[in-house]
C-alpha cells in the first residue's frame, strides 16, 4: 500500500512541476498583450464563446447551469448587484435602499428611465408582479431561490417607483439573492406566458436581446440605448459589441482547441489540466476562486469511526492541501484556509487550524486506539479503519484530487474507497448512510451558505446535531448588521473547522479563456459573467 501511494504521488508531482514550468513559460493578459488594451475600444463585431453545457432554459428562474446563468445575464438585470472586488451590495435597477431592523423587510427605490426590450417601463407594479410570479411558480423555481419564495410574504406597492418587499422571518441574506440572476427581473409580457413557453421566448431590461435558443447554440444581439449597468461593471452606455453567440461544446480539448485555432473568441471551464498549455499559447485566461464552500469531505459523523472527533481531526491533519494544488490543480487555485472560499463575504482566515500535521495525525489516531496492522491500514477491535466517500463526477479534476487523497490517508494507515455515483444515487446513498464521507462544494457569494450545508434542520442529509453550531447558523440569518453578521460567521466557521464538522480541501475557481483580441471581460461576484457590455474587440 505504501509503495502504491508513493508511486501515485510521484507521478502526480512530476505533473506538477510539468504544470509549474508550462506556467512560468507563458501566460498574458490585457496589461501586456500590445497596444490594443491600451487604445480606445472599438464597436462591433461578433463574440463566440464556447461552453461545457448546453443552457436548459432562458427563463433565469428555472435552471443554474453554468450555460444557462452565461446567458441570461445578458438578458435580464436585477435589483442590486455585488462587487465582485468588495462583497458590497451596490445599486443597479435600485437606486437605493432600506432594511428593517430584523431584515423582514426591503424597501427599493428604482432608478429612473429603466424600460424592458419591447418598451414597458419598469415600475413597482412591475417588481411585484416578478415575486408574485415566483410564489405562483415556486414548485418550479431553481432550488437557488427555493429558500427565498418559501419565506417572502408579500411585495407591495408603495409609489410607482418604490415597493417593499417582505418576509414571514428574519433574511439578512436576501440583497445577495437579488443581486443574482435567479431574481432578475422579466419584463410583463414574459410573465403572461405559461412557465413551458418561457423556454425560449423571455423578455427583459439587460444589454442584449435574445435572437434563437438551441440546444447546441445561442444567439444573442445588442440593445440599442441601454444605458443602466451596474457602477461594478465600470461602464457607461450600450454593448460595444453587436452579437454574442454561445456555441455548446462539451468536449474540453475541443473547446480549447477551437480558441487556439481561432473558431472562437473565448471558452469557458479550462479544466486544471489545460491552463499551463493555454497560458504557453500566449492565450489569456480570467479566473476567479468561487465564493461559498470550498471543495471538501462532508463526514457523516453519525458513522462510527466518525463519531469520535479525534479520527475526524486525524484525517483532515492528513491531508496535503497543497500537495493537491500543485500536482492536480494549476496555481490558479488555493488551498482552502477556511470551510469558505476567501471571496466569500463574511470569510475569516482559518489557516492555522486548516493545516497537514501527519505527526499528530498519527499520534490522535494512536490514542483513539486504533493501531497499525500487518497491511499498514490501522485496524481497532478487529475492524480496519476503512472509510467509503460517495462522490459524483460533476468536475473534471475530482476523481484525481480524491485518489491523491487516498493516497495521502493511506500514509497514515487509513483507507478510503472511493465510490463514484449518479446524481440520483448519490441522493439515495446519503437518505440510507451508504458513505462515511461526501465530496461536495457550493457556490454562494454569501456566508448563509454555510447554514443551507450544514444546519440540523429537515432534510439534514448528513446527519449533523451540533448543538453550539445550530444557533449560530440561525443567528447569522437574522443578523442584519454586516459586520455583527461577520462576527457570527466566523464563529460558525471555527465550528465546523475545529469540529471537522466539513474536511476543506481547495477553492473552486471559473476559469475563462480568451484569444488576446478579446478585452474587458470579468467575473461576477459569483463567478458567473459579468455583463457583456465593456467588452470588445480588437
Amino acid at each position: 500500500m505504501y509503495t502504491r501511494a508513493r508511486r501515485l504521488r510521484s507521478t502526480l508531482a512530476l505533473a506538477a512541476g510539468l504544470t509549474v514550468l508550462l506556467t512560468a513559460c507563458g501566460g498574458t493578459d490585457d496589461a501586456a498583450s500590445g497596444d490594443a488594451a491600451n487604445s480606445a475600444p472599438k464597436k462591433g463585431g461578433t463574440l463566440t464563446l464556447a461552453l461545457q453545457q448546453s443552457p436548459q432554459s432562458a427563463n433565469p428562474r428555472a435552471f443554474t447551469d453554468t450555460g444557462a446563468v452565461y446567458v441570461n445575464r445578458q438578458l435580464f438585470d436585477s435589483l442590486v448587484n455585488q462587487d465582485p472586488e468588495t462583497g458590497k451590495i451596490v445599486p443597479w435597477l435600485a437606486k437605493s435602499w432600506e432594511i428593517n431592523k430584523d431584515a423582514t423587510e426591503f424597501t427599493f427605490h428604482l432608478r429612473e428611465g429603466v424600460t424592458f426590450s419591447d418598451g414597458t417601463p419598469l415600475t413597482a407594479e412591475v417588481v411585484k408582479a416578478n415575486f408574485d410570479d415566483l410564489v405562483a411558480n415556486k414548485a418550479k423555481v431553481n432550488p437557488s431561490i427555493a429558500p427565498t419564495v418559501s419565506a417572502f410574504t408579500e411585495a407591495s406597492v408603495v409609489d410607482p417607483a418604490t415597493v417593499t418587499v417582505s418576509f414571514s422571518k428574519p433574511n439578512a441574506p436576501f440583497l445577495v439573492a437579488a443581486s443574482q440572476t435567479g431574481l432578475s427581473l422579466v419584463a410583463p409580457a414574459t410573465l403572461k406566458l405559461p412557465w413551458d413557453k418561457r423556454v425560449d421566448n423571455v423578455i427583459g431590461s439587460g444589454p442584449f436581446v435574445l435572437d434563437t435558443f438551441a440546444p447546441g447554440q445561442v444567439t444573442l444581439s445588442k440593445r440599442k440605448g441601454y444605458d443602466w449597468s451596474p457602477g461594478s461593471v465600470r461602464h457607461t452606455g450600450d454593448a460595444y459589441l453587436d452579437k454574442v453567440v454561445f456555441k455548446v461544446v462539451p468536449e474540453a480539448s475541443v473547446r480549447t482547441g477551437s480558441l487556439e485555432s481561432g473558431q472562437v473568441q473565448a471558452v469557458s471551464d479550462v479544466p486544471p489540466g489545460d491552463i499551463a498549455s493555454v497560458r504557453d499559447n500566449g492565450l489569456k485566461l480570467v479566473t476567479r476562486p468561487n465564493p461559498g464552500l470550498v471543495w471538501g469531505l462532508v463526514p457523516i459523523s453519525a458513522r462510527k469511526p466518525l463519531d469520535d472527533v479525534r479520527v475526524r481531526k486525524a484525517i483532515a491533519l492528513s491531508v496535503d492541501r497543497t500537495e493537491v494544488r500543485d500536482a492536480v490543480l494549476s496555481p490558479d487555485f488555493k488551498p482552502a484556509t477556511s470551510v469558505l472560499a476567501s471571496t466569500t463575504p463574511g470569510y475569516t482566515d482559518l489557516g492555522s487550524v486548516v493545516k497537514h500535521d501527519p505527526t499528530e495525525a498519527g499520534k490522535l489516531l494512536d490514542t483513539a486506539g486504533w493501531t497499525r496492522s500487518g497491511d499498514g491500514v490501522r485496524a481497532k477491535d478487529g475492524k480496519k479503519l476503512s472509510l467509503v466517500v460517495g462522490w459524483f463526477p460533476g468536475y473534471t479534476a475530482s476523481q484525481k484530487t480524491l485518489e491523491l487523497i487516498k493516497a495521502q490517508l493511506a500514509e497514515n494507515g487509513i483507507e478510503l474507497k472511493l465510490l463514484q455515483q449518479t446524481g440520483l444515487q448519490i441522493l439515495d446513498g446519503l437518505k440510507q448512510e451508504k458513505y462515511d464521507f461526501f465530496w461536495t462544494n457550493g457556490t454562494q457569494a454569501d456566508g448563509d451558505v454555510l447554514r443551507t450545508s450544514f444546519s440540523g434542520a429537515p432534510p439534514n442529509y448528513y446527519r449533523i446535531n451540533d448543538t453550539t453550531l445550530e444557533p449560530l447558523l440561525q443567528e447569522q440569518v437574522a443578523t442584519g448588521d454586516p459586520a455583527a453578521r461577520n462576527k457570527i460567521l466566523a464563529q460558525a466557521q471555527r465550528r465546523i473547522v475545529e469540529e471537522v464538522v466539513y474536511l476543506p480541501v481547495f477553492e473552486q475557481t471559473t476559469v475563462v479563456a480568451t484569444g488576446k483580441q478579446v478585452h474587458g471581460l470579468t467575473l461576477g461576484a459569483g463567478a458567473g459573467l459579468n455583463p457583456l457590455t465593456p467588452v470588445w474587440l480588437s
